[in-house]
């Protein structure tokens, strides 16, 4: 009996050894806060200073000990609202992160100027405009996306009114939050989709006909999209149709 208990005593160092070398290792809290703490320097660095929460934390042992993190970034805004993130992913070496800023690379905090409530204002106006013309269908909504600006000299652009918005105050989102929409519009940083009531049925050809005889004239700059998607018995269809209006008049893409 004695020997067994010897032998067991003598497999729990190899078998630490096994699972350090396997990447295995048990998350505590220590790991967690430590992480959270290099994320929350990071945001911090770039101007956010809103809530970080860790959604899941895996330890690997490579050449560099390693941690991979996935957590979520959320902010309260000036208008009332809490605005989460889309969850990142993100790898941070156990002794600090791979690069400044590393852990911030993915966030993709400065689109989220199209999540203002003043935005929603604007998209219900639009939508009562077309909705009074002769489309052939009704408008349920209107939704806005940042444009593909990364890397650009709309990036350059945002970053400086994003800036000046700090200089002023205006805080949320490192500045980025409170971009005006006649800029979105004026930088073309911003793509409406139009949204066609799905109760109603549509086909291509008539989203084409609309968009021949929309009166663009109080439509602001920028590029737009109808788009349409219903289900009905058991089949699921979708279609689109993009355009854009510049000084009133209507252009297809």
């Amino acid at each position: 009996m004695k020997k067994k208990i010897n032998r067991i005593l003598l497999l729990i160092p190899l078998l630490l050894s096994v699972l350090f070398l396997t990447g295995c290792k048990v998350m505590m809290f220590s790991d967690y806060k430590k992480v959270k703490e290099y994320i929350i320097e990071d945001c911090n660095r770039v101007g956010l200073h809103g809530k970080v929460t860790i959604t899941n934390l895996k330890w690997t042992a490579l050449e560099s000990p390693t941690y991979h993190v996935s957590y979520i970034y959320s902010e309260k805004t000036h208008d009332g609202q809490t605005i989460k993130l889309e969850e990142v992913h993100t790898a941070i070496r156990e002794n600090g992160p791979l690069a400044s800023n590393g852990s911030t690379d993915l966030l993709e905090y400065k689109e989220v100027f199209v999540k203002q409530k003043s935005l929603k204002k604007v998209g219900e106006k639009i939508k009562n405009q077309l909705n009074k013309q002769s489309l052939g269908f009704s408008i349920s909504s209107l939704s806005f996306e940042a444009t593909h600006f990364k890397f650009t000299e709309k990036e350059k652009i945002l970053d400086s009114v994003a800036s000046e918005n700090v200089k002023e105050g205006k805080i949320d989102f490192a500045g980025y939050y409170q971009i005006p929409y006649q800029t979105m519009v004026d930088e073309e940083l911003v793509d409406t989709t139009i949204n066609i009531d799905d109760t109603e049925s549509v086909e291509l050809q008539d989203i084409k006909n609309a968009t021949e005889k929309l009166d663009a004239s109080e439509l602001p700059n920028g590029k737009y999209k109808f788009d349409y998607s219903t289900s009905k018995d058991g089949y699921y269809y979708e279609t689109s149709y993009s355009f854009t209006v510049k000084d009133g008049k209507v252009s297809i893409v």
